[in-house]
């Protein structure tokens, strides 16, 4: 059975009106994004949020305003109608949705090629293989562990172990060991893209300070976003005193 969990609605607001102050997408689009994504513990509406916000950090200088937009507008819908029970086709799932969507608004101007390449890419096993440039960069935005700081990636991350079928000791002990030195791997081999770097430049700083928190405050931690609606700043005081 799966196990209930809080869902970060004070948070989503907050990324709501960073994302809308931007001005390349309008309230009803993002409305309609919502409603397509499930709730479930990680790859729900939260995360398309979180994700979609990164875009906004590309260097202007080197996306245009069209670029940038489209790659927002697919990041939104990147997880549509993703479920717990993952499946090999929910990419594809996605990109229907975010066509179906997107043919109400024919005066919105986007890459339909940009925002494919983005949907279908972004499964992050297929990522040696990525030629596309911006295929690239949404995979690479896509790896929950490359956060922003470790606040942002305990905050965002730590309910994964629900959607794995694992207890979170489990998760803090063996998946994410493992996780890491796959990610530490790509690293050296794949080379996250410039651009991703730019925007997440404290990617393996985060892999270094999660090593240096025991399990129980972790297991604190976890107990706390399976119950609590905090936001990530309340997170941030209540854990690392910031």
């Amino acid at each position: 059975m799966h196990k209930k969990f809080q869902i970060k609605t004070r948070q989503i607001d907050i990324l709501k009106k960073n994302i809308l102050s931007s001005w390349l997408v309008n309230e009803d689009i993002i409305n309609e994004a919502e409603k397509l994504y499930n709730n479930i513990p990680y790859h729900n509406f939260l995360h398309a949020l979180r994700v979609t916000s990164y875009v906004l950090l590309l260097d202007k200088s080197i996306f245009s305003p069209l670029e940038i937009r489209s790659l927002l507008i697919a990041w939104l819908f990147h997880d549509t109608w993703h479920t717990w029970d993952v499946t090999t086709l929910d990419e594809f799932i996605s990109l229907d949705y975010f066509r179906i969507t997107m043919d109400k608004y024919p005066d919105f101007l986007i890459d339909d090629s940009i925002c494919r390449a983005g949907i279908i890419w972004t499964v992050f096993k297929n990522r040696g293989k990525n030629i596309n440039k911006y295929a690239k960069i949404m995979a690479d935005l896509d790896i929950w562990d490359l956060a922003m700081w470790i606040e942002d990636f305990l905050y965002y991350g730590s309910l994964y172990s629900l959607e794995l079928w694992v207890d979170p000791e489990k998760f803090y002990i063996d998946v994410e060991k493992w996780y890491f030195k796959f990610l530490m791997w790509i690293d050296k081999f794949i080379i996250v893209s410039n651009e991703v770097r730019q925007v997440l430049p404290n990617a393996l700083k985060t892999i270094k300070d999660y090593y240096s928190i025991d399990l129980k405050t972790k297991l604190e931690i976890y107990n706390c976003l399976l119950t609590e609606d905090i936001t990530l700043d309340e997170f941030k005081v209540k854990f690392f005193n910031k």
